[in-house]
């Protein structure tokens, strides 16, 4: 849980400037927040810029802000504001949050945004009454009216790989939109006040706690059809809950990194990913994920030192492919062009990144297979095996498994797994992936 808390920075980022006309930029809203709280990347920009105080935020842009971040829409109706989960309290694996503005020419609309992935809460600030929201994520298009001044709502989405699903590289004449797809979630629940959700048609009545304040969707099952009554405000989405000491830590890691940003941002990088406190790595290892930093991100992993720095890599990454459709396939077109894999020995790292189903671990054939890898002359394909063995067998986390280790070290620790875990058996307790 260590790992997941310190994952959970929330280092928001509005992804891709969905449906923006390219080139395109129209001010929709202003940051309320210190500089290097906003970076932005235009829809058709290469390189992010960290935004000064106060910044103006247009509509299309790639935003990345850090937990706490706020911006207020053009008009002054409605407050954005990007929580984090530093204790690890959300059902769905949140580690970052993105969404991009659009600009919209619906007079009825005071902000249109685009969740990618995380949580925001949404606040009417207007001096009276009602203000109104598009929230769009996935194929969702909501229409949520706040039906008064400090009506609060938060959504958060979080997407992941089934366990097991099977890599195979694009077919260059398939249909990209029918490609393989992780499995999105939303939670939506109204925090204070009431509101009125109208998805495609079919509009509920919300009110926060003790009331119906809760809906729930999957890109599977679609949405629940009427909200779900709660008795109170879950912790994970009470935006006054008491943070853990540890919680503290991470959340001061969060602002010094900004801080640091806001002085020199090439300098806070190799400051935070060489730093020897691993929650300062961790920042920064998140960071490169949201910033779809694949080279310095897989440069991180294959230089990790430790093997919690490892672990936590592993982790982003994989979440860095539960964003969305396709990234699976950048991913593995970034390790065969740019990053001095072969075909074969990308595949293996895609297979081992999205994981075994229940039925692959009640064969002896899936541990054989871990157990070989953990002889590849590849360290990252090495250092994977390593991750799932010990996570599925505790006893294994005795042996100290070392990313830096030598092929030659390697394999005495692959001789020791064969005892663990001799061919053709299964080992005697395996836990879920």
């Amino acid at each position: 849980m260590f790992a997941r808390s310190l994952s959970l920075l929330g280092l928001a980022l509005a992804v891709a400037g969905l449906n923006a006309e390219p080139g395109i930029r129209v001010v929709v809203a202003q940051s309320n927040s210190p500089a290097a709280a906003f970076s932005a990347r235009p829809a058709n920009g290469t390189v992010f810029q960290a935004l000064p105080d106060k910044a103006e935020l247009s509509s299309g842009d790639m935003l990345v802000s850090l937990p706490g971040a706020t911006l207020t829409s053009k008009n002054g109706a409605v407050a954005v504001r990007t929580l984090a989960d530093f204790d690890s309290r959300s059902p769905l694996p949140v580690l970052d949050t993105g969404y991009s503005l659009v600009s919209t020419a619906e007079k009825d609309i005071d902000l249109e945004l685009v969740l990618d992935r995380g949580r925001i809460t949404v606040t009417n600030v207007k001096p009276d009454g009602p203000a109104t929201v598009r929230l769009r994520f996935w194929d969702q298009n909501w229409k949520v009216v706040l039906d008064a001044p400090k009506t609060q709502v938060t959504l958060e989405l979080s997407g992941r790989w089934t366990a097991g699903t099977r890599f195979r590289p694009a077919d260059p004449n398939a249909d990209p939109a029918k490609a393989p797809a992780p499995v999105a979630t939303a939670l939506f629940l109204v925090l204070t006040g009431s509101a009125s959700v109208d998805r495609g048609g079919v509009t509920v009545a919300m009110r926060a706690p003790p009331g119906p304040a809760e809906l729930r969707w999957n890109s599977l099952t679609g949405t629940v059809p009427q909200p779900q009554r709660l008795e109170k405000i879950p912790q994970w989405a009470d935006p006054e809950a008491n943070l853990s000491a540890e919680g503290q830590k991470v959340a001061g890691a969060c602002e010094r990194f900004r801080n640091s940003r806001a002085g020199d941002g090439a300098a806070a990088f190799e400051t935070y990913l060489t730093s020897t406190e691993p929650v300062n790595q961790r920042v920064a290892l998140l960071a490169l994920c949201g910033l779809d930093d694949l080279e310095r991100l897989e440069k991180s992993l294959a230089t990790a030192k430790t093997q919690e720095q490892w672990d936590f890599g592993v982790t982003v990454l994989r979440h860095w492919l539960g964003r969305t459709r396709g990234h699976d396939q950048q991913l593995y077109q970034h390790l065969t062009a740019r990053g001095g894999y072969t075909e074969s020995q990308a595949r293996i790292v895609l297979q081992l990144l999205l994981g075994f189903t229940p039925e692959d671990l009640a064969q002896p054939e899936t541990f054989e297979v871990l157990i070989d890898y953990l002889g590849n002359p590849k360290p990252s394909v090495r250092s994977l095996a390593a991750w799932h063995l010990v996570r599925l067998v505790p006893q294994g986390k005795a042996l100290a498994y070392k990313p830096t280790a030598t092929e030659a070290e390697a394999r005495l620790y692959q001789q020791e797994w064969k005892k663990i875990i001799p061919p053709g058996q299964l080992p005697g307790a395996v836990k879920k992936p």
